[in-house]
């Protein structure tokens, strides 16, 4: 796959969506929200998916200028509707949100409604780890995952992302959806013409399927079995049920889009301040000796290094950050097509 300047790739990115008709601010935004998911090699979640936010703006189903609204404000819970925003736009203004309530009191915690898909959710969670503080977010998606023991998908595969500041360097991140696979893995099979591994999703019958194409009109399935349903379901009730957001089979089709009803994604994002628990350096401390811990155990055999969460996204970031992203065939041509749509500079 072609290595692109991620600098370059940002800053296409950010001129596509402001040639599209969002605000500058919020090009910002988008652009680094995808370009962030690429330098950390998760790219389902990257540029591949810029054409679907657009597409999605143009028939209506998310607002390219949101007048987002504090719902409500009671002392460290806010309530906010997103207005159809971009979900990593309406992110972004609840975890600054949520960490000027944590900096006051200790915790912060917003509900959001009427949002979008948010992406990466590891970008947004990050965001607290910049405030000494840590970032847990949750969200919804469009109902793609069947229920345990059922054959239609009823539930989203609803991600959870937590960030922990180190002090120095990239935080430790847990980012994970609760389907065995995320879907975009799926989509970008089904875009290349490759198939599935058997025990990633079902079809429309629910039947274990190979074919990305019929299993992205199936159910994906969730991870442990019983136990990924449960959380998704769980999920569900903090990020949608809570706020105020569509659930289950209300929640609208991102992919494949849907545009005949509203997208309406739920968040739950919380906001930490550690100082207000334990001092940040003496938290710094303890974390470090912990980490310690894991990596000087007994290595089982076939195993050279223990890793904890967000250290492989952490060193590919600063790898494709000095050699470039690794975008695919598919990708470069969907950028390609919008440079010529919104008369941009493709040259990457």
């Amino acid at each position: 796959m072609p290595k692109v300047d991620s600098q370059k790739l940002y800053m296409f990115c950010n001129e596509v969506f402001i040639e599209a008709g969002i605000p500058k601010e919020h090009g910002h935004i988008m652009a680094h929200a995808l370009v962030e998911a690429d330098l950390m090699g998760v790219t389902t979640h990257g540029a591949s998916r810029t054409n679907i936010y657009l597409e999605h703006m143009e028939n209506g189903t998310i607002n390219p200028e949101p007048k987002i609204e504090v719902v409500s404000d009671f002392a460290s819970i806010s309530v906010i509707d997103a207005d159809r925003a971009m979900g990593p736009v309406a992110a972004d203004y609840a975890m600054k949100k949520a960490c000027v309530s944590a900096a006051k009191t200790g915790v912060g915690v917003v509900c959001v409604r009427n949002s979008t898909h948010m992406g990466a959710l590891s970008v947004t969670a990050k965001k607290a780890c910049d405030n000494k503080m840590i970032g847990l977010v949750i969200s919804n998606t469009s109902p793609i995952m069947a229920a345990w023991g059922g054959a239609e998908p009823v539930l989203g595969n609803n991600p959870i992302s937590i960030a922990v500041p180190t002090g120095e360097g990239s935080p430790y991140v847990l980012d994970i959806a609760l389907s065995l696979v995320a879907r975009g893995n799926i989509i970008l099979a089904a875009r290349e013409g490759r198939e599935i591994p058997e025990n990633w999703a079902v079809d429309n019958d629910g039947r274990p399927t190979t074919n990305a194409q019929e299993a992205l009109l199936g159910a994906v399935l969730p991870l442990a079995q019983h136990k990924g349903y449960a959380l998704a379901f769980m999920f569900d009730v903090l990020s949608a049920v809570l706020s105020g957001a569509a659930y289950g089979k209300n929640v609208g089709s991102f992919v494949p889009p849907d545009y005949s009803k509203p997208l309406n994604f739920g968040h739950f994002i919380l906001a930490l301040d550690i100082n207000k628990i334990l001092k940040y350096d003496d938290f710094l401390m303890r974390l470090k000796d912990y980490v310690k811990q894991l990596k000087t155990c007994k290595k089982a055999q076939g195993f050279q290094e223990i890793l904890v969460p967000g250290e492989i996204e952490s060193k590919k970031y600063e790898e494709n950050l000095v050699y470039g992203v690794n975008l695919s065939d598919t990708t470069v041509e969907i950028l390609r097509k919008l440079g010529e749509k919104y008369k941009i500079d493709t040259t990457l």
